[in-house]
C-alpha cells in the first residue's frame, strides 16, 4: 500500500508539469490564511517531534504551497515561505521562526498545504515567555516571490496557556479483517474536552534502528463529538481524493493517534495525542479484543489500562526475540502470565533477584502460569525465534495475556529484547543460534 501510494503522488507530480502550462500566471496567496496556535500534547510516539512533552503548535495552511502545485495546477507554491514572531521572543532564534511545509505530498504527515512549527514548553528559553504570548497574538507572515500580494502579515488566533486536556487511557482494539473498533476511556478531572478526532498515518519508511517513522502520510482524519469512546474504522478515508488510499489494508503499516481537543468559543486551544501503531488484525481474528500500546523512541512499550484482581487482560506487544514486562510505580503486581503459540510454543521465563535476571521456569503457550507469593514486579520471557518471522507493529504478533494480583491500573511497559542485548546472567551478548536456543529450552522441558 506504500508503495501505491508513491505511484498515486508520483504520477500527480509527474502531471505537474501539464498543470503548470495550463495554469502559468503564478498565483497569489489566498487570505485569510486559516492558521491554529494550540496545546500539542505529543504522547509516546516514534514519528511526532518531542514525544512526552508539551508543546506549543502553530499551524497554517497555505495555498498556493507544494501541495497546490500538485494537486490543484498552482505553479509557484514551492516558492511559499511562512514565518512566524511575536513582540517577546526572548532568545528564541531564528527570529522571526520559520513553520517547515508536512503537507501531503512531503514526508512530514501533515494535512494538505499545511506548515508548522513547534515549541517545548518546558524548555528553558520558552517556559518564562508562556504569560506573554498568552497575553498577545503571534505574528505570522507568508511570503511567494510570484505572488502580487506578497508578503500577508496578519495575527494568529489567540494562545491560552492553561488549556491542557488529559489523554484518553484504557485503548483497545477489537475484531479482525479491515474495520476494526477502536474504545478508550476519557479521564475525568482537569479541562473538560470539547471534542474528539482521530487521525490515521500510513508509515511508509522507519530508520534503519527502527527509533524513527521517517516518512508518513495523513491518510484519514475523523471530527467526533465530545464525550465520543469509540471509533470503527469503516468509512472511506478523508483524504482519498489525494493519495488514493481509501482505507486499511493488510500489510501496511499505521501509526493512528485518539485525540482529545479542546476549543474555546470555537477557538481551537489544545490538543492531547494518545498513538500507537498496527497492522490490522486477520480477517479471522474475530472479535479478539487487545489493549493497545504506544510505542517510544526507547523500544519500550507504554500501556495505561485499569485492571482488577484476577481479570485477564491482552496486551498488543512489539516483538523481537523476547520480552521484559514490568509494572509502574503503584501498580498492582503481575499475577499470572499465559503466553501466545508462536514458534515452537516454548518460552523460558527468567525472574529478578534484585541484581540479575535468573532463569524459572520453561513455559508452553497457552498455559496459565501463577507467579509464586504475592505476585512478582517484573519478569522476562525469551525464546521467541526469529524465524517465526514476527513484525514489530503487528497487533496479533505475540498477544500476551496476564493477570494482576490487586485492582488498579497497570501504567507499566514491555520492552523489546533484540540479538543485540545483554544475555540474563552473563551479561554477554546473546550469542545463541536460534537452533541452540530452542533446543536448550527444550532440554529443560
Amino acid at each position: 500500500m506504500a508503495h501505491s501510494l508513491k505511484r498515486v503522488l508520483s504520477c500527480a507530480a509527474a502531471c505537474l508539469l501539464i498543470c503548470q502550462a495550463a495554469y502559468s500566471a503564478p498565483i497569489d496567496i489566498a487570505t485569510p490564511v486559516e492558521t491554529y496556535v494550540f496545546n500539542d500534547r505529543i504522547g509516546n510516539s516514534r514519528f511526532f517531534t518531542g514525544p512526552n512533552t508539551d508543546r506549543i503548535r502553530v499551524t497554517a495552511f497555505v495555498n498556493p504551497s507544494p501541495d497546490s502545485d500538485v494537486f490543484d495546477g498552482t505553479s509557484n507554491g514551492w516558492q511559499t515561505t511562512v514565518t512566524m514572531t511575536h513582540p517577546n521572543f526572548g532568545s528564541i532564534t531564528p527570529n522571526p521562526r520559520p513553520l517547515g511545509f508536512v503537507g501531503l505530498t512531503s514526508t512530514g504527515g501533515g494535512a494538505l498545504n499545511e506548515f508548522t512549527t513547534t515549541f517545548n514548553r518546558a524548555n528553558s528559553a520558552v517556559a518564562p515567555l508562556l504569560d506573554a504570548w498568552d497575553a498577545t497574538p503571534f505574528s505570522i507572515t507568508v511570503s511567494n516571490a510570484s505572488a502580487s500580494n506578497s508578503p500577508v502579515t496578519y495575527s494568529a488566533p489567540d494562545f491560552d496557556k492553561n488549556a491542557l486536556p488529559p489523554f484518553v487511557t484504557d485503548l483497545t482494539l477489537t475484531g479482525g479483517g479491515l474495520n476494526p473498533r477502536l474504545d478508550w476511556t476519557i479521564p475525568t478531572g482537569g479541562i473538560t474536552p470539547t471534542g474528539v478526532s482521530i487521525q490515521i498515518r500510513l508509515i511508509n519508511a522507519e530508520s534503519a534502528d527502527k527509533t524513527r517513522i521517517t516518512d508518513a502520510t495523513l491518510v484519514h482524519v475523523k471530527n467526533l463529538a465530545a464525550g465520543t469512546t469509540t471509533y470503527t474504522i469503516d468509512e472511506v478515508f478523508s483524504n482519498s481524493a489525494f493519495t488514493g488510499v481509501e482505507g486499511l489494508e493488510v500489510g501496511a503499516k499505521y501509526e493512528i493517534s485518539v485525540q482529545l481537543d479542546y476549543r474555546d468559543g470555537g477557538v481551537f486551544k489544545g490538543r492531547s495525542r494518545t498513538f500507537f501503531e498496527f497492522k490490522p488484525l486477520e480477517s479471522g481474528a474475530g472479535d479478539v479484543t487487545v489493549y493497545l500500546p504506544s510505542v517510544g523512541v526507547d523500544g519500550k512499550f507504554k500501556f495505561d489500562v485499569e485492571v482488577q484482581v484476577g481479570e485477564k487482560i491482552a496486551l498488543d506487544p512489539v516483538v523481537a526475540i523476547g520480552y521484559d514486562y514490568q509494572i509502574g510505580a503503584g501498580d498492582p503486581l503481575f499475577q499470572s502470565v499465559e503466553l501466545p503459540d508462536i514458534g515452537d510454543g516454548l518460552f523460558d521465563l527468567y525472574l529478578f533477584d534484585g541484581t540479575d535476571w535468573i532463569f524459572k521456569t520453561a513455559l508452553a503457550a497457552d498455559t496459565q502460569y501463577f507467579f509464586s507469593g504475592s505476585g512478582v514486579d517484573r519478569f522476562r520471557i525469551l525464546g521467541i525465534e526469529t524465524s517465526a518471522g514476527l513484525d514489530p507493529t503487528d497487533t496479533t504478533a505475540f498477544i500476551t495475556t496476564l493477570t494482576f494480583a490487586g485492582n488498579g491500573r497497570f501504567t507499566g511497559t514491555m520492552t523489546p529484547i533484540t540479538a543485540n542485548v545483554p544475555e540474563p546472567g552473563t551479561l554477554a551478548l546473546l550469542g545463541l543460534g536460534l537452533a541452540g536456543l530452542a533446543a536448550t529450552r527444550r532440554r529443560r522441558q
